[in-house]
C-alpha cells in the first residue's frame, strides 16, 4: 500500500487550503481597516476564510491519524489507492455534477421565465448564465483533458 502517495496528497492539500484561508482573512482584515475599501462587504472574505481553514483542520488531522496508527488508517489508505474504489467514487462524482448541473439549468432558466425584465440587465442572471456557461464547457474541457491522457497512457502500455 503507497502510503507515502496519501500522506503527501493530505500535505499538499493542507498547505494550499491554509495559504488561501490566511489570504482571505489578511484580505478581510485590511479591507476592513481601510478607509475606501474597494470591498464593501469585508466581513464575507473573513467568512470566506472558514471554509479553506476547515479542510485544513480535516487534512491536518487525517494526517495526524495517519501518522499515530497507520493499522487504523488502513481502510481510509485503501480507499484512496484502490483503483477500483476510485473509479466507482468518480463515477458518483459525475452523477452528482450532472444533477447539479441540471439544477443550475432549472434555476436560471426558472429566473429568465419568472423575471423576464432582467434579462440582460440584471448581475444574477449574468451570474447564473457563467456557472451555466462554464459547468457545460468545463466537463468537455476535462473529459477531453482525460481521454486524452488515458489514450497515451494506454498506447505507452502496449
Amino acid at each position: 500500500m503507497n502510503t507515502e502517495k496519501v500522506v503527501k496528497e493530505a500535505k499538499v492539500i493542507t498547505g494550499a487550503a491554509l495559504i488561501v484561508g490566511i489570504l482571505l482573512l489578511a484580505l478581510g482584515i485590511l479591507f476592513g481597516l481601510m478607509d475606501h475599501s474597494p470591498v464593501t462587504n469585508y466581513k464575507a472574505l473573513i467568512g470566506l476564510s472558514v471554509i479553506p481553514f476547515s479542510a485544513a483542520f480535516a487534512y491536518f488531522i487525517k494526517l495526524t491519524r495517519i501518522k499515530r496508527s497507520p493499522k487504523k488508517m488502513r481502510k481510509t489508505m485503501v480507499q484512496e489507492v484502490d483503483e477500483r474504489l476510485v473509479a466507482w467514487k468518480h463515477a458518483i462524482d459525475a452523477r452528482s455534477f450532472r444533477v447539479l448541473q441540471g439544477a443550475l439549468f432549472l434555476v436560471y432558466m426558472g429566473n429568465t421565465l419568472i423575471v423576464p425584465e432582467d434579462i440582460f440587465k440584471s448581475f444574477g442572471w449574468w451570474g447564473l448564465l457563467s456557472l451555466l456557461f462554464l459547468s457545460f464547457i468545463s466537463q468537455g474541457v476535462l473529459s477531453k483533458k482525460v481521454f486524452a491522457g488515458g489514450v497515451h497512457e494506454i498506447n505507452e502500455n502496449n
